[in-house]
């Protein structure tokens, strides 16, 4: 419900705060993103966990193809694990709930068509879920001039260990996340 307010919040707040279109050749600016999304994660012992979550960017604009920036994501049980212990006898499962928490960077390529803009989305951060890591996420979105002052953005990401590959007790862990928001850009 909260991150329900803060959308509406940021795309009233865009809605009255509406400035002439910028000239071509000016610099093309900063951007603030919020999506509210679902992501899933795989643990160790190949059990999915999911839940709901948000994720916030603040990019750099680099022309009207590129952008580079921080971005952080908060979601809701992605980040649970299955626990099995053995007692001598018999097995004992046990959910350990966590949510998965991502800091780290991104980047975005696209193409610029009419009304709709594609793009890829490239980005390296650390997660804490069942078990810190290095990850790498690929991904791409979609983003939909619905209004001149609130495009719509959808996408979706696969978010990898990158550590895994090279060391024999590096967690197996991925996470596939899907969004829905807006931005803001000034």
């Amino acid at each position: 419900m909260r991150a329900f307010l803060v959308l509406l919040c940021l795309v009233a707040g865009s809605a009255l705060a509406q400035e002439a279109p910028r000239p071509v050749g000016a610099d093309p600016g900063s951007e603030l993103g919020l999506q509210l999304g679902y992501a899933l994660g795989k643990d160790n012992e190949s059990e999915v966990h999911g839940g709901p979550g948000v994720r916030l960017h603040l990019l750099k604009r680099l022309g009207s193809h590129f952008a580079v920036g921080p971005e952080a994501a908060l979601y809701a049980r992605a980040g649970s694990r299955l626990i099995v212990s053995w007692d001598g006898s018999t097995h004992d499962y046990r959910t350990r709930y966590r949510p998965l928490v991502q800091i780290g960077g991104v980047a975005r390529a696209g193409l610029v068509l009419s009304g709709v803009r594609p793009s890829l989305l490239l980005g390296v951060g650390w997660y804490q879920g069942a078990a810190a890591m290095i990850g790498v996420s690929l991904g791409a979105e979609v983003e939909l001039d619905v209004t001149d002052w609130l495009p719509l953005v959808i996408d979706a990401r696969f978010h990898e260990n990158l550590l895994s590959g090279f060391f024999e007790d590096a967690p197996d862990q991925n996470y596939r996340s899907l969004g829905l928001g807006t931005r803001l850009t000034w």
